[in-house]
């Protein structure tokens, strides 16, 4: 993991925990398989917040890598429309407590990626999936006109 500035794109290491050097502004997390995806998102003027990429084994021993990029706003799902295979859009809730949801909800693209334990014989064939279904989103995201996107979002009333 890495944390990354929304502004100015200068990385730091995990433990970083101060504002971005250049610009003062909060630096987000993100997975090092995510860097270029947050930097083309907040070209177009997206919000995000956190951009995570993890790969672990389910209950029946097949590897799942799951990708989730979180927004601080809530986004009309029609900004996502033709997204690539297997990516979604759902809303979630940045803080709740015993249940009950503290702030208004906010955008979360998502992607899950089962690898079958049969198929994965080696990490190589993971990294080659997550590879491919991160530069899928890549390639949707730069057919997206960036002065197009940042109107849309102002027109959407997401500033």
């Amino acid at each position: 993991m890495m944390t990354m500035c929304p502004s100015c794109f200068e990385l730091y290491a995990d433990i970083w925990s101060k504002p971005c050097c250049k610009c003062s502004d909060k630096t987000i997390t993100v997975s090092v398989e995510l860097i270029r995806a947050t930097q083309l998102l907040l070209s177009r003027g997206f919000k995000v917040s956190a951009a995570t990429c993890e790969t672990d084994k389910d209950s029946c021993s097949n590897y799942v890598t799951r990708i989730d990029i979180y927004f601080e706003e809530l986004y009309p799902d029609s900004m996502f429309s033709e997204l690539p295979p297997d990516w979604e859009i759902c809303d979630y809730y940045h803080v709740v407590d015993g249940g009950q949801a503290l702030e208004r909800p906010a955008t979360v693209l998502t992607c899950i990626c089962v690898h079958p334990d049969d198929v994965t014989g080696s990490g190589d064939s993971i990294a080659f999936d997550r590879l491919i279904t991160i530069t899928n989103f890549e390639s949707w995201l730069e057919e997206k006109d960036p002065d197009a996107c940042k109107s849309l979002i102002v027109l959407a009333g997401c500033v």
